[in-house]
């Protein structure tokens, strides 16, 4: 075959941090025109990593063979092969195939979570690819603009989409739920540009600068629009474009992953008292780090009691045991945490040494959980302990606040928000009122709950308001004693499907 150009890497690498995307975004495509020669294909190369120093073999393939395999893979998403999509593929076959290489590796522990949720989300399945590019398939990866986790969210654009952010808990970092928020967050990209190669670019660089770039230079196609983008943003669909192609193409090239690192069955559980991650680990016979890989989520190794609970997973493996012997664990893993804020008395009452006080829907306060998760101590000399109410505050929408704006003030999600003021979008408006639930802690006599936990308010039911994830059976293993043929009954359920925000009552 004849060819007119030899197009050439000419420029320096950054420094290596976070995502793929991190790490080349100063990479220039300097295309080189030389004489034209004739190149027999395929012939082979003798290349060396340059940032991992690890020599390979690569086989140089017919352009035309790549552009008719890059159609194949070709779904939904467009896969053209072009000058930039021909850079790219010499970069990552070339330059960086021990990075290439090591994705073919990972590829087979998040494709499959990645795929699942993609599906449940009606989203072309390409998108998968895009985490390699985003964050090199790595959950706890930080860029330098501190955008977090697999999909590389900013913390206002993850808290928007509904994503807990805290101090012991970053869900940016949790493989299905930031999957599920990516999904959503392309969907209306997508939604507003109609175009999915417009909707990767503006998940890259914003909606704004892709928008003023159409409206300035009235096109509407995203190779059309290509020279009007930032410089950083034009290689963005290029390289999508060839690591999809190498994720399934790149063994023909001389890259050949050495292991495969596949995701064992995982379940969840739902734990709302504290957490000592090294002692659940030993009772569960798994290696902390093993625990903590699984659970990419949680920030640290002790994790105080929360209101709305911790999701762990664990391995399949591991849930008969943990299922037996559900209530020793849990006793467990919070014994490090016994110790109750108080006001010491030399003779009081036996009073609650470990108390949980939520509101209910009515507005009550229901002192305590299940048996294994409330503790009566006796000949114990606190008097005073501390419970949370939830208190309403009014919120006056100001000029130039956003919804994600005004979450992040109170330290509550936007869904929350969007449920207390009964919204279905995130719009605000000057003047308009917000109601606003947040905690507020305060001492009472402990006897007080004592006897408030032998009276009948203590009787009502726990009203549990089902999450996205949640199921029947995940439901019934937050609840000492609590069965799925339980929850059937005392919610009329004649099937086992629940729905996101539905409230299922959980008899005291």
């Amino acid at each position: 075959m004849k060819l007119s150009k030899l197009f050439l890497a000419c420029s320096v690498v950054t420094v290596f941090s976070g995502g793929v995307w991190g790490q080349i975004n100063e990479v220039e495509e300097e295309p080189v025109v030389v004489e034209e020669v004739k190149i027999s294909y395929p012939y082979q190369v003798q290349v060396i990593d340059e940032r991992d120093n690890v020599p390979f073999t690569i086989t140089v393939l017919d352009p035309e063979i790549i552009k008719a395999r890059l159609k194949s893979i070709e779904k939904t998403m467009p896969m053209v092969y072009n000058e930039s999509v021909a850079f790219w593929l010499n970069y990552f076959t070339q330059r960086r195939p021990n990075f290439t290489k090591t994705m073919m590796e990972e590829m087979s522990y998040y494709f499959p979570i990645f795929e699942k949720i993609l599906k449940q989300n009606d989203m072309p399945e390409e998108l998968k690819y895009l985490a390699i590019l985003e964050s090199g398939l790595n959950p706890k990866a930080v860029s330098r603009a501190k955008a977090v986790g697999l999909w590389q969210f900013m913390s206002f654009t993850g808290k928007e989409y509904g994503l807990t952010i805290n101090e012991y808990v970053d869900e940016r970092m949790h493989p299905e739920k930031s999957t599920d928020a990516a999904c959503r967050y392309l969907k209306f990209l997508n939604r507003m540009f109609n175009d999915w190669d417009l909707a990767l670019a503006s998940y890259n660089t914003g909606q704004g600068r892709i928008s003023r770039a159409m409206k300035k230079t009235g096109l509407k196609n995203y190779w059309d629009l290509h020279p009007h983008i930032p410089k950083d943003t034009r290689h963005y669909v290029p390289m999508f474009i060839s690591l999809a192609y190498l994720m399934n193409f790149g063994q023909d090239h001389g890259i050949v992953p050495e292991k495969e690192n596949v995701r064992p069955p995982l379940e969840n559980i739902y734990v709302d008292s504290n957490v000592d991650l090294q002692v659940l680990a030993d009772l569960t016979q798994i290696n902390l780090d093993e625990l903590k890989k699984y659970n990419p989520h949680l920030k640290a190794t002790v994790l105080p009691q929360s209101k709305y609970g911790y999701e762990i997973a664990l391995p399949t493996t591991s849930m008969a045991y943990f299922s037996e012997n559900r209530a020793m664990i849990l006793d467990s893993i919070g014994k490090r945490f016994r110790s109750v804020e108080t006001i010491t008395a030399p003779q009081s009452e036996a009073v609650l040494a470990n108390v949980i006080a939520e509101p209910t829907e009515e507005g009550t306060i229901i002192i305590g959980r299940p048996a294994a998760k409330q503790q009566v101590a006796s000949n114990v000399s606190q008097e005073y302990v501390s419970v949370t109410r939830k208190v309403k505050k009014v919120h006056k929408v100001k000029r130039g606040e956003v919804l994600g704006k005004i979450a992040s003030h109170y330290g509550v999600s936007v869904n929350d928000i969007k449920k207390w003021n009964n919204k279905s979008n995130t719009k605000v408006v000057v003047g308009e009122s917000l109601a606003i639930y947040v905690d507020k802690s305060e001492k009472v006599k402990a006897n007080s709950l004592v006897a408030n936990k032998s009276s009948d308010n203590v009787k009502q039911p726990i009203i549990h308001t089902v999450r996205r994830g949640d199921t029947l059976w995940n439901i019934s293993q937050r609840y000492e004693g609590v069965s799925v043929n339980d929850l059937k009954k005392w919610n009329n359920l004649k099937g086992n499907n629940v729905v996101v925000g539905q409230k299922i009552r959980i008899r005291a």
